[in-house]
């Protein structure tokens, strides 16, 4: 029987199977995250019918060896991973990775990994993939200290009618500058700073602190008596003065008292630490003013937004933003090396290598892009100019097996 007609059934079937990858990259052109296959060829066991021959000193010469190929054989379908484009899409939920990195997503007791950021909330709060009810997974607050992340992996879980409790101010810091050109004793060498500061059940008092210079490069501060004002427009009795000194040139240097204390009523007493040392006492202008304060009130959560790093940021009615979670990213020594699942669905084979897991926008990792979805890595142009080559290759086998049955109906017409 003649070789060719089994090299060219070869040449069909791998021609067919690379024509199956083929329709399913075309099909999946709108399929957000997809990665396209390609499929490699490799010749087969050669037949040999005459090995090679060394060349002989003063003599013959060498020879080659004669093979002949059985036929064509699948090498390997390979997962192109190389990056695609953005989508925008206007839900704050949905996330791009632009870059290097995978979401880790859990039903509960495996994990998978993906480039879809279709995310959502569900009923509990759970973040979500909308494709296919999957945990998105990421590290939460520290239960003892909600302003660092917890160290154990862990599904991301919201409760999106959280409230913030109130704060007492603690710190409260001047900035500035008092106008060396002032003389001590004149009307202008005394100014007045008022702020806003809470107890613990959030309550606001204004707190009039009065800065007047004494000598040369001496101010002294001062609340006076009863001139805290509570929420009802009570006045509180609480007293406080120290003396800040500057050197020479302006800038500032101590301070022998810097905290104030007083008792609200029905509340703890509190205690203010005053910061002095953002204070100048240049010859220009009087800018002095009492620039922050670390105190708050209760609030609800009123919105969340996603940063590049996948940080769930959550802002509170009383202006404060919190961190109530942080997204994970995954990465692979060889991502191609992953099993597809389905579902856009990936998992760790032996050849992937083991997860790396870690913020986005870190070391190696893409960042997160809120309000995007990746598009398919599918280039239209190359697939049809890949279908049309993959054809032409069918056919071509095709005409072979015509060609050698020819050649035998030949054969057996030798007879006749």
């Amino acid at each position: 029987m003649m070789r060719s007609l089994f090299a060219a059934v070869s040449g069909l079937k791998c021609h067919q199977q690379r024509m199956d990858v083929i329709g399913n990259n075309i099909a999946n052109v709108n399929t957000p995250g997809y990665k396209r296959g390609r499929v490699n060829f490799q010749d087969m066991l050669n037949q040999t019918i005459r090995g090679a021959s060394r060349p002989v000193p003063d003599g013959r010469g060498g020879t080659n060896p004669m093979q002949i190929g059985p036929g064509v054989s699948i090498g390997s379908i390979d997962l192109i991973m190389g990056g695609s484009s953005l989508q925008d899409t206007g839900k704050n939920t949905d996330l791009g990775v632009d870059g290097d990195g995978f979401f880790i997503l859990s039903d509960g007791s495996r994990n998978y990994y993906s480039r879809v950021g279709c995310f959502d909330f569900d009923g509990e709060g759970n973040m979500i993939s909308l494709l296919h009810g999957l945990r998105v997974m990421g590290w939460m607050p520290d239960a003892e200290d909600p302003n660092r992340l917890s160290d154990i992996l862990t599904d991301i879980k919201i409760n999106l009618n959280e409230s913030e409790e109130a704060k007492a101010t603690e710190n409260m810091s001047c900035g500035g500058n008092l106008d060396s050109r002032v003389k001590t004793g004149e009307s202008e060498s005394t100014i007045v700073l008022r702020h806003m500061v809470y107890d613990s059940k959030g309550q606001e008092y204004t707190v009039p602190i009065e800065l007047k210079k004494t000598d040369d490069n001496k101010w002294t501060w001062t609340l006076a008596d009863n001139s805290i004002i509570g929420p009802r427009g009570d006045k509180l009795t609480g007293t406080a003065t120290g003396e800040i000194t500057f050197d020479t040139i302006g800038k500032y240097s101590t301070v022998d008292n810097n905290s104030i204390t007083f008792t609200p009523p029905g509340s703890d007493q509190l205690t203010i630490n005053l910061d002095f040392s953002k204070l100048t006492q240049y010859g220009s202008p009087f800018s002095a003013d009492i620039e922050s304060q670390d105190g708050y009130k209760s609030g609800t959560l009123e919105s969340f937004a996603i940063d590049q790093s996948g940080s769930i940021e959550g802002v509170f009615s009383n202006g404060v933003s919190r961190r109530l979670g942080q997204i994970a990213l995954s990465r692979f020594t060889n991502p191609a090396g992953l099993f597809k699942e389905g579902n856009s669905l990936y998992s760790v084979t032996s050849n992937s290598g083991a997860p790396n897991v870690n913020i986005a926008g870190s070391s190696g990792f893409g960042t997160v892009k809120p309000g995007s979805l990746e598009m398919s890595n599918v280039d239209l142009s190359s697939e049809f100019t890949d279908m049309i080559i993959t054809q032409r290759g069918f056919q071509a086998n095709s005409r072979v097996i015509t060609t050698s049955d020819e050649m035998l109906q030949e054969l057996v017409n030798l007879k006749r």
